[in-house]
């Protein structure tokens, strides 16, 4: 639990605020936001994928080059886009504002496409594109933080 606390007021100022501008049915957990960080970064903000083009992702929270352009793109996100590059990615601030961002919006368009109300957990697993390994890091992580409340 303690390895990734020097970012809870990043995770936490963030996820609030996506939770209050996009006001969600079911508000997004802080704690589900750590969980991610840590099974896709183990908590390294110049984390990198290894992999080059528009695959590649940086930062805590694996933000694919594709996707960081899908965010400043208006016809992508009608509002609430975000003009950062790949480099931005490496910044701690950036990187959760950015990846949680996503998150809602892969919630979004897998809501659309399937026409069924997604939990949390499920859109995560859609945002790691339910590569098993890091997913079971995930759910034990998430775990922890939800015992120790």
């Amino acid at each position: 639990k303690g390895k990734g606390n020097q970012y809870d007021h990043l995770i936490r100022g963030w996820t609030r605020y996506w939770n209050e501008v996009l006001d969600p049915k079911d508000p997004l957990d802080p704690n589900l936001v750590k969980a991610l960080i840590a099974s896709e970064s183990g908590f390294n903000p110049l984390a990198w994928n290894k992999i080059k083009g528009k695959n590649a992702a940086y930062g805590l929270m694996q933000v694919l080059t594709d996707s960081v352009q899908l965010l400043k793109n208006p016809k992508e996100l009608k509002d609430h886009y975000l003009n950062l590059t790949e480099e931005d990615m490496k910044d701690p601030n950036f990187s959760i504002c950015a990846g949680i961002r996503w998150l809602f919006r892969k919630k979004e368009i897998i809501e659309s496409r399937t026409k069924k109300t997604l939990s949390w957990r499920e859109a995560v697993y859609a945002y790691k594109k339910a590569d098993e390994r890091l997913i079971k890091r995930f759910d034990k992580y998430y775990q922890t933080l939800l015992d120790s409340k």
